[in-house]
């Protein structure tokens, strides 16, 4: 159902840059990036606080330096320490009973070549607060409990987005008039649906329901920990449980068939406990009902992921099959992909092409990543065929190996997905991880070269070429954009045994142009010939990358 296209206007207004609509992990993702680059933005959620169910339950690299860059990723791994250990995977007749099948999941692996992140398992629901707070701090204003019931967009370029919200607590309601709206509001998105956005893709595969419950689950346990487990007995064929680092909640994923005249209300509590006491294995275990949760198992993809001053970010724009675990970690990805947009026409630094930019590099990405979690569940179920076991890729690839083919140089063919051990700084691609010193207050602290990337575009070179900050002060003043020089030698001391300069594939006298969102946007791979020419050089990479040319 969409949302009322009409708008009352006698009620007290707020205005901000941005309006996001949903408070799930994308949404507040989008906020704390936003204020990280001093956007204004206000987001309304119709629920009461951020969710009670797990949701996602890993965390890829990619998206752990993306909340590295916004300063949470040390809070975000003190409370993933728990789940460090949750490593086996089983197919199970109950906790406490017969493994049938089980496989210990090796090591995580050394990725400090690649990324200064890591990989992590934790529950959205304890992901969230922590962004929640972060972007409380940052100064965003958060407004749970509360709906969006209509909006206007302007009819001409350049007017605001007028909202109306309703607090459901009290009944009150407001407008917020925005430049632009962002709709983070789930896979049923009733802003997309007001928009008329069609999507495309597979559609639905399976009606799931996620029974959230708390239980005693040390003794079933015995010593072991999951990351997560099947359960295969005579009440439970293909169920999922997965448990959190306290022993005492868990979820419980069963599917049901509508097309056979199920329902989610045919769940009821006492239905519920004993579809979780027959997964632990103990017919008297006491339980309580937290919560049940229906979902779809499905492969979607927004036909478009932008319509005039809105954008759709994460389940709202693509719904991805939970297989890899790639659709939360891809909602954060397009909330951080669109901020600097945001932030840079909102400076005017930028022009409305960049804007246009978002769905140019996002959908495409989105698209292919729904269909690595298509192969990964053919694979997953034994129905894969030969070519199809090859074309399924590595899941770091996917999370760190996606490529913009927009944003690469003219004439360069660059594949959706490139091999995230190989990513050589070609324009288009994640700059990538350089373990560095970086001077801050006059002091050096160890670092990585993605911790240098930020609010403002960088420019990287050694300052034995002199020519090149030269070229970036000037491309700031032609353009009237930021642009931060990072000298090696000045403000960076390379740590690495390759050298910077084969990481990103230049020269010792060649100079990168680094997107604030990490991605390469220009290289040189030389020395310029003169300054002149290096000044004329960056500034038609500044103005290619913030489409004012």
């Amino acid at each position: 159902m969409g949302i009322e296209p009409e708008v009352r206007h006698n009620s007290p207004a707020t205005s901000t840059d941005v309006l996001i609509v949903g408070g799930g992990i994308t949404g507040l993702s989008c906020a704390l990036f936003l204020r990280r680059h001093g956007v204004g933005c206000v987001l309304v959620e119709r629920h009461a606080s951020t969710s009670v169910h797990p949701r996602a339950w890993g965390w890829y690299p990619r998206t752990l330096e993306l909340l590295r860059g916004a300063g949470v990723e040390e809070e975000v791994l003190r409370v993933a320490a728990g789940y460090a250990d949750h490593r086996r995977q089983a197919t199970v007749e109950s906790l406490a009973g017969r493994e049938l099948r089980a496989v210990m999941l090796p090591e995580p692996d050394d990725l400090s070549a690649l990324t200064p992140s890591r990989q992590i398992a934790l529950g959205q629901d304890r992901m969230e607060p922590i962004v929640r707070a972060a972007a409380a701090e940052a100064g965003a204003e958060l407004a749970f409990h509360t709906e969006l019931t209509s909006f206007e967009r302007p009819q001409g370029p350049g007017g605001p987005v007028v909202a109306t919200v309703k607090d459901r607590e009290s009944g009150e309601e407001r407008q917020v008039r925005a430049r632009y709206l962002v709709a983070a509001d789930g896979g049923r998105s009733p802003v997309r649906e007001t928009l008329g956005i069609a999507r495309g893709g597979r559609g639905t595969m399976q009606h799931q329901v996620s029974i959230l419950f708390r239980a005693d689950l040390e003794g079933p346990l015995a010593g072991r920990r999951f990351s997560i487990c099947q359960i295969e007995n005579d009440e439970l064929k293909g169920a999922v449980l997965g448990h959190d680092d306290t022993l005492r909640r868990g979820t419980l994923i069963v599917q049901y068939h509508p097309e056979q005249g199920e329902q989610v209300e045919d769940f009821t509590t006492e239905r519920c406990v004993r579809l979780v006491r027959s997964a632990i294995g103990d017919g008297q275990a006491d339980v309580g009902i937290i919560g049940v949760l229906p979902w779809e198992l499905a492969a979607l993809t927004a036909e478009r992921f932008r319509d005039g001053s809105v954008f759709l970010i994460g389940d709202a724009a693509h719904v991805i099959p939970p297989i890899g675990g790639y659709g939360a970690n891809t909602g954060v990805h397009d909330a951080h992909n669109l901020a600097w947009k945001l932030a840079a026409v909102l400076r005017g630094e930028a022009g409305e092409g960049l804007l246009d930019s978002y769905d140019a590099e996002r959908r495409p990405v989105a698209e292919a990543t729904v269909e690595q979690a298509q192969l990964r569940l053919l694979v997953r179920s034994g129905r894969a065929g030969e070519e199809q076991r090859r074309a399924t890729l590595e899941v770091l690839t996917v999370m760190l190996g996606h490529a913009y083919p927009t944003a690469a140089e003219p004439g360069a063919e660059l594949p959706r997905f490139r091999d995230h051990e190989r990513l050589r700084g070609e324009p288009g691609t994640r700059g990538p991880h350089v373990p560095v010193l970086l001077r801050e207050d006059g002091a050096r602290r160890a670092g990585s070269l993605l911790d240098v990337y930020g609010p403002e575009p960088v420019l990287l070179f050694d300052d034995t070429v002199p020519s090149w900050r030269g070229a970036a002060e000037e491309a700031a003043r032609r353009t009237g954009a930021r642009l931060r020089p990072a000298g090696f030698g000045a403000e960076l001391t390379d740590r690495s045994e390759q050298g910077w300069h084969e990481r990103y594939g230049v020269s010792a006298g060649g100079a990168v142009l680094v997107r604030p969102d990490g991605f390469v946007a220009w290289r040189s791979a030389t020395a310029p010939a003169d300054a002149a020419g290096a000044a004329g050089a960056v500034t038609d990479a500044l103005r290619r990358m913030l489409a004012t040319d």
